[in-house]
């Protein structure tokens, strides 16, 4: 499935002729698999127009001659759906083999192999997408290579300024058919909603990111694997694109100064506060900073998250108990609520700037019974500074509640495999509480697609930890 987004006049700068007209085109569709994009789609589309823009949404699916040729006039080209490194799928053909598929294309592949297949590598490079000024990957694994090419190295050389896409599994609603889209707000499409509407208030993609990742978390206790958001360009500073056109005055392709390392947010320097949405809707104090750190905090003052700028160069200085040791010390100066006592339960390198250097640790109290309390708060540090470039602090409606576990992981496993009618994928069960007590199970069945374009087939169900119902069903 896929979603595309033309947006024509979202050019910085002074448009060029296949930026002058404002069009936006999304495309979404529900696969026979049951993953379902439609509301991101639809979501996408509703943020463009808000901006000035106007097009045609589809919720069934495009032709990759369709999907290519939309991004050839395209400010914005967005998909999102089932994809793998290197490919995209746009709909579904009677069989695997005849899916359609927009890849990102080697050197040697200028004309396409077989029917239902297009490359970005037949767009000439500065010429064709030269004013595509933003593009979405959407799916599983897109920032990472395959056989039919990398979407980030090609984006890169044909002009386009900044691409997102994901290093790992990501995770959309699985729907049974005659579902309405509007009921399917969670999981993957939630994101895709909240980026949407960050990206509205004139932020950056780097910062619709990182609120978009805080709010899903908030709703979902899970960042189903949009956390690991990657951002490349040809712009000097591709993580600084907007999806609006810059205002008379703004600078075209400026780079930002990293964040220095501070810390608490009382030693920033405001220069512009504004009331912002948060994910439940609930109003949020938004601060600008000449440090260039945003942050937003509730109405009791209490921090919600913030985002800075990492560095992309020079000497990578902390190990690895030199970060976790800023890290504490961060938290607890600004996280109310926040001891030594929280288990942390990851900590690992992550990227999401070409050059940067950045460690994410998460933490989350643990209660009498060994289940993790519905709370969590998450940091990410640039280890050639010490400072923060990503924190957020989150919790669930069970927070402070007992847990009870009457469904054992064996039930659970049950449970899920009766629901999506698999006995063969490797299946895996993590108990937790956010709204409610239940089991996380995943099921892994491996690659599915015709060879060279095959994509991930996993699903997740949340399992009612007392009931042994089905919470959620969530498929790559």
């Amino acid at each position: 499935m896929a979603l595309v987004c033309a947006l024509g006049a979202a050019t910085v700068g002074t448009p060029s002729a296949h930026a002058a007209a404002v069009e936006e085109t999304s495309i979404g569709m529900r696969f026979n698999d049951g993953l379902d994009t439609r509301l991101s789609a639809t979501a996408f589309r509703d943020a463009a127009r808000s901006a000035g823009y106007t097009g045609t949404s589809y919720t069934a699916g495009r032709s990759a001659d369709d999907a290519w040729t939309d991004g050839l006039e395209s400010g914005v080209f967005a998909l999102f759906g089932h994809s793998n490194g290197g490919v995209f799928q746009t709909d579904e053909g009677p069989s695997d083999d005849q899916d359609p598929i927009v890849a990102a294309g080697r050197t040697q592949d200028l004309v396409p192999l077989y029917a239902n297949l297009r490359f970005f590598t037949e767009y000439l490079p500065y010429a064709d997408v030269d004013d595509m000024r933003l593009l979405i990957l959407a799916g599983c694994y897109t920032a990472q290579s395959g056989q039919l090419g990398n979407f980030n190295e090609v984006a890169v050389s044909r002009g386009i300024d900044s691409a997102i896409s994901f290093s790992g599994l990501v995770m959309y609603p699985a729907t049974a058919y005659g579902t309405a889209a509007s009921t399917t707000n969670y999981s993957g499409n939630y994101f895709w909603s909240r980026f949407s509407y960050h990206a509205t208030t004139g932020v950056t993609v780097s910062t619709a990111l990182a609120r978009a990742r805080t709010d899903l978390v908030a709703k979902e206790g899970s960042a189903g694997g949009w956390d690991r958001y990657v951002i490349r360009g040809a712009a000097a500073a591709p993580g600084s694109v907007k999806l609006k056109p810059a205002g008379e005055g703004e600078p075209l392709n400026s780079r930002p100064v990293a964040t220095p390392q501070f810390t608490t947010t009382a030693a920033l320097a405001p220069v512009r506060t504004t009331t912002t949405q948060g994910p439940a809707g609930e109003p949020l104090t938004t601060v600008e900073t000449a440090e260039g750190v945003e942050y937003r905090s509730a109405a009791d003052g209490s921090l919600v998250d913030l985002v800075g700028t990492p560095t992309t160069s020079g000497e990578v200085r902390l190990g690895v108990d030199e970060t976790r040791a800023v890290a504490q010390e961060f938290v607890q100066r600004n996280v109310a609520g926040w001891d030594s006592s929280w288990q942390l339960t990851a900590a690992e390198p992550v990227s999401h700037l070409e050059g940067d250097a950045l460690t994410l640790l998460t933490w989350r109290p643990v209660g009498d019974d060994g289940h993790a309390d519905a709370r969590q708060v998450t940091v990410e540090i640039d280890r050639r500074t010490g400072a923060v470039t990503y924190l957020s602090t989150t919790q669930g409606a069970a927070a402070g509640k007992a847990s009870a576990f009457t469904v054992d992981r064996d039930q659970a496993v049950h449970v899920a495999r009766a629901a999506i009618g698999d006995d063969r994928g490797t299946a895996t069960a993590v108990a937790d509480t956010w709204n409610a007590d239940r089991w996380t199970v995943t099921v892994d069945r491996g690659l599915t697609g015709r060879p060279g374009a095959e994509v991930p087939d996993v699903e997740r169900l949340e399992i009612d930890a007392r009931t042994g119902d089905v919470l959620s069903r969530t498929k790559s």
